[in-house]
């Protein structure tokens, strides 16, 4: 009586890479649009960063009789403390040294009744 032997056949082997080769090129397509999405959603989360401090300068302008308006890029980003990581300071815009095409900019002045109004682009 013979041995039963165990294992796969040479024929099963070639199979299963080529599922893997099929799953790897489906997924290599989607994993390159994930990291420009996460790169939207990095600026937008910036962007929201710089209406939130926009938004609480001219809060703090009206309860305490104020007028440190912001009016420049400048202006704006001293009232967040800090420069973005990866973003530069123009007169009127923030950029991202990056992916230069997301552009938020002071689009309008603060006054004594309006908070600044910050718009994006390229996003």
């Amino acid at each position: 009586m013979r041995k039963s032997q165990k294992g796969f056949t040479l024929i099963e082997l070639v199979m299963v890479i080529v599922i893997l080769g099929i799953l790897a090129a489906v997924a290599i397509p989607k994993y390159i649009d994930l990291s420009s999405q996460a790169n939207v959603a990095s600026a937008n989360g910036i962007f929201g960063a710089v209406q939130s401090a926009a938004a609480i300068n001219f809060a703090n302008n009206r309860v305490n009789n104020t007028s440190n308006y912001i009016t420049n890029a400048t202006q704006l980003v001293s009232a967040m403390t800090t420069t973005p990581s990866g973003w530069t300071v123009g007169a009127m815009t923030l950029t991202n040294t990056a992916y230069p095409t997301y552009v938020i900019t002071v689009s309008s002045a603060e006054t004594a009744t309006a908070p600044a109004v910050v718009t994006k682009s390229g996003f």
